[in-house]
C-alpha cells in the first residue's frame, strides 16, 4: 500500500528510474499441485500462500470477508484470529525487511526530526537552518510507515536529546516515536498545517525550542 498526501497528489516533478539490474524483484512462489486441490489462502511457513497465474484453469472463491482456506465467508471467532493474526504477523516478523528511512546527518546529532511525506521536505529544510547555525540536529525521513522502525528510533533515543515531529495531522506518528524512545529522549510534536507547505521556520522554532530546553 502506498499512502500519498495531497500535496505530493498536485506535484509535477521528474521521476527517476533505476537500472533494471538495480532493482531488486523478489520472485513469488507458485503452487503445482492438482488444480482440484488448490487452496489460495493456505499458507507455508512464512505465512504467504502460494500463487497460480490468472486463465491457467484455476477457480476459487474471493471475498471480502473473513475467509476459510478455500476463500469461502466464515464468520466466527476462530476464523477472525486465523485470517487477522496471518495479515499482521506477514508484516511484523519480516520488519527488518521492510522498514525503510532515510537518514542525514544523524551521526554526531543531539536532535533528530523524524517526518514523512511531504513534510519531509521542510524538516530537511530547517535541518539545514539549524546546521548553518551550528545545533546539531540530524533527519529521519520515514519511506515506510508501518512497520514503524522502532529498533532505529529506540537506538537513536539513547544517545540524542531529543526528537522533533513535525506532522499534517493530529500526532499519529509523534505517540510512536514517544513510545518507542522509552523516556530515553524527549519528543516534541510540530503541528505541519497544509497551509505550511513550503514553509519550515516553524520546525526550525520547535528544533530552537527543543535546544533551551536542554541547556
Amino acid at each position: 500500500m502506498v499512502m500519498s498526501d495531497a500535496a505530493v497528489g498536485h506535484m509535477k516533478e521528474e521521476v527517476v528510474i533505476p537500472p533494471t539490474e538495480e532493482i531488486k524483484v523478489e520472485k513469488r512462489r507458485y503452487y503445482k499441485g492438482p488444480k482440484d486441490k488448490y487452496l489460495p489462502f493456505k499458507y507455508d511457513k512464512d505465512l504467504v500462500p502460494p500463487m497460480v497465474d490468472i486463465s491457467k484453469g484455476y477457480r476459487f472463491h474471493v471475498t471480502g470477508l473473513t475467509h476459510d482456506e478455500k476463500g469461502y465467508p466464515v464468520m466466527n471467532e476462530e476464523c477472525q484470529e486465523w485470517n487477522v493474526h496471518r495479515l499482521v504477523n506477514k508484516i511484523r516478523l519480516y520488519a527488518d525487511k521492510i522498514v525503510e528511512v532515510e537518514e542525514d546527518q544523524t551521526e554526531d546529532a543531539d536532535i533528530v526530526v523524524v517526518s514523512y511525506g511531504i513534510t519531509s521536505r521542510d524538516a530537511l529544510r530547517a535541518v539545514q537552518q539549524a546546521r548553518a547555525e551550528g545545533i546539531k540536529v540530524g533527519s529521519l525521513r520515514l519511506i515506510t510507515v508501518w512497520p514503524f522502525p522502532e529498533k532505529r528510533i529506540a537506538a537513536l533515543a539513547r544517545k540524542i536529546e531529543a526528537f522533533v515531529v513535525p506532522e499534517m495531522n493530529y500526532g499519529q506518528i509523534f505517540f510512536e516515536v514517544e513510545r518507542c524512545s522509552r523516556g530515553n529522549a524527549e519528543t516534541l510534536f510540530v503541528h505541519h498545517k497544509p497551509t505550511q507547505v513550503g514553509q519550515s521556520d516553524h520546525i526550525l522554532d520547535a528544533i530552537k525550542q527543543t535546544v533551551r530546553k536542554s541547556d
